[in-house]
């Protein structure tokens, strides 16, 4: 396994545990941070900016959509 397949599924394996947490209580804003850090990390990406500098709006909504999800659990 690469370090970049594995720093993905680790990244993946964060907010899987965020959203589980979130079904059971209220996340706090430091975990949705946390939780988006891993978003734009699972997508290659070493900053939201880097992420939202690449041309691929399909990519960009879908991270977005999801985003609104993570803050929105937390709020």
């Amino acid at each position: 396994m690469t370090t970049e397949t594995s720093d993905n599924f680790s990244a993946f394996a964060s907010l899987n545990r965020y959203f589980t947490l979130s079904q059971s209580s209220k996340p706090t804003l430091q975990q949705a941070e946390e939780a988006a850090a891993a978003l734009y990390r699972m997508y290659g990406a070493d900053t939201e900016e880097e992420l939202l500098l690449k041309d691929d709006p399909e990519l960009i909504e879908i991270y977005n959509e999801t985003k609104n999800k993570i803050f929105s659990a937390a709020m």
